[in-house]
């Protein structure tokens, strides 16, 4: 079982359409079943479908969920401007945003977001498309919510065969950064503060 630090967690994936963020929402409910944990999860495209922004809303919890929505999240996911703009204020006042280091210019520096270079990691591995995957590393990495090898499991199942090596080697990426680039104290302090 996954060691989050708290009954339950509010996990929102923004992105703009065609970035993967429904399949990392699959990938991520998946995960969370497989570590036998409850999971709601709703997904949502904006009205500009291809280059909007869009979310998928995950909680996962150690019982039921009696409310499936995501209002305040305690981790964002953020992976384009769009998706910024329009969803950055749903952040929990305790939460964590983890965001596409391009966003950093405009979006400034805040101990409740760090800034992680999914779109270059993506492109080191031969695709942007492999962003998504990289993220859903890294929220693992900081948030607890599914272990590693569960996340695993789930893209073998979810993703094609074809591109599974470099889909199983970002998630390593998305790990290694979220360890990498955020200090320890801010996990622990979310931890603390939003019990």
């Amino acid at each position: 079982m996954a060691t989050i630090e708290r009954d339950q967690v509010r996990i929102r994936l923004a992105g703009r359409g065609s970035q993967g963020i429904m399949l990392g929402g699959t990938i991520l409910a998946e995960a969370a079943v497989i570590d036998g944990l409850m999971v709601a999860e709703i997904q949502e495209f904006g009205p500009e479908a291809r280059l909007g922004a869009a979310k998928a809303d995950l909680i996962i919890s150690k019982g039921q969920i009696a409310f499936p929505v995501v209002h305040q999240a305690d981790f964002l996911l953020c992976l384009s401007r769009p998706a910024y703009v329009r969803y950055s204020t749903t952040l929990s006042m305790n939460g964590l945003m983890i965001a596409e280091e391009t966003l950093r210019e405009e979006m400034g520096d805040s101990f409740r977001v760090t800034y992680i270079p999914f779109r270059a990691a993506a492109l080191e591995l031969g695709k942007e498309l492999y962003s998504n995957i990289i993220g859903l590393g890294a929220l693992a990495a900081l948030s607890n919510a599914v272990t590693k090898e569960s996340l695993q499991n789930a893209v073998r199942a979810r993703v094609e065969t074809e591109t599974l090596t470099e889909n199983l080697a970002a998630l390593d990426i998305g790990y290694e950064l979220g360890y990498k680039q955020v200090p320890q104290q801010i996990g622990s302090r979310w931890a603390n503060a939003a019990r």
